[in-house]
């Protein structure tokens, strides 16, 4: 797959994983036949399947340490805990922040932004909004460096 990608197939991607793995948790299926079936009903540009499927993989390979990670920074939460929305959002979140080779031309400034912004879309309040944020934010200054 080629490494630079357009911004909006990136971002129209992320929506696409973001729904895959809130079907994940509710169903508790394989993540790519989710994947599978939801590309059956809907219409997608290849560029943007490719980039999902290589993704959701990813995530599914890894899930244990993104878990891990994620728990690790969860103060007072236990990751069972969260809605399903937000343990999606920051299972993409640390996967786009830690592992996706295929992001590494992107910023994280616009890694954030895309990822705050499905939350926006898909979240009722400010409040786990601000969650969000803060605990990708801490596994990123702490595994990575800092945010500029």
């Amino acid at each position: 797959m080629k490494r630079f990608l357009n911004r909006k197939i990136r971002k129209e991607a992320r929506e696409v994983i973001l729904r895959v793995l809130y079907s994940y948790d509710i169903r508790k299926e394989d993540m790519l036949s989710i994947f599978e079936d939801y590309i059956k009903k809907e219409k997608f540009n290849s560029k943007v399947k490719e980039y999902a499927r290589n993704v959701i993989e990813g995530i599914s390979q890894n899930l244990q340490t993104i878990d891990n990670i994620i728990q690790d920074y969860l103060e007072d939460w236990r990751l069972e805990r969260l809605g399903y929305i937000e343990r999606a959002l920051l299972r993409l979140g640390v996967y786009e922040l830690l592992f996706n080779e295929l992001s590494k031309d992107e910023t994280v400034g616009r890694k954030f932004a895309d990822i705050l912004n499905l939350a926006k879309c898909y979240l009722i309040s400010e409040t786990p909004l601000k969650f969000i944020n803060g605990v990708l934010s801490r596994i990123y200054k702490t595994k990575v460096g800092n945010l500029n």
